[in-house]
């Protein structure tokens, strides 16, 4: 799919997924523009600023981008992330991408807790929408420079620099 996304039938929109893939690290991935309103499907939920819609998509209305619902579930790299990105399918649209640091800041809300079920390593709360659902707070991230990796966490807020090859 390309295009322009419209949400609410008034707000352009770029699609980006938002994925736990790490242990302890997860990553989003962005797309391109794509689609129409109406290729979104039925909106099931809001928070005023997020809107989710059936396809597991979920537009914020104030940044004018889209992410997945739900991570992957699972740890991964860095490396094993960015593929997982561009080869990403979800809400019908190929052409996903790892977000930026700033793209994940804007995400970032610290008066928003969402509390974790503890698993492993994995405790605590993110300070993200509850309509985008992470299995971990820690986010990979793409800077734009294929040898350097880092993530941004959505418990902490400040990202942290790590080896592409680490799980964390």
């Amino acid at each position: 799919m390309s295009g322009i996304v419209e949400v609410a039938g008034s707000r352009t929109m770029k699609k980006i997924a938002i994925f736990v893939v790490g242990l302890l690290v997860s990553t989003g991935c962005v797309t391109g523009e794509g689609g129409s309103s109406s290729s979104l499907g039925k909106v099931i939920a809001g928070d005023g600023r997020f809107v989710a819609y059936e396809n597991g998509t979920v537009a914020d209305t104030d940044t004018g981008l889209m992410w997945a619902s739900k991570d992957n579930g699972g740890p991964i790299t860095w490396k094993k992330a960015k593929s997982y990105c561009k080869n990403y399918k979800g809400g019908g649209y190929t052409d996903w991408r790892m977000p930026t640091n700033a793209e994940l800041t804007a995400l970032y809300d610290p008066k928003v807790t969402n509390e974790l079920p503890p698993t492993g390593e994995c405790k605590g709360g993110c300070h993200i929408t509850n309509l985008i659902h992470l299995t971990c707070c820690p986010v990979w991230e793409w800077n734009g420079i294929s040898e350097v990796s880092s993530f941004f966490h959505f418990n902490l807020g400040p990202k942290g620099w790590r080896d592409q090859s680490l799980t964390y």
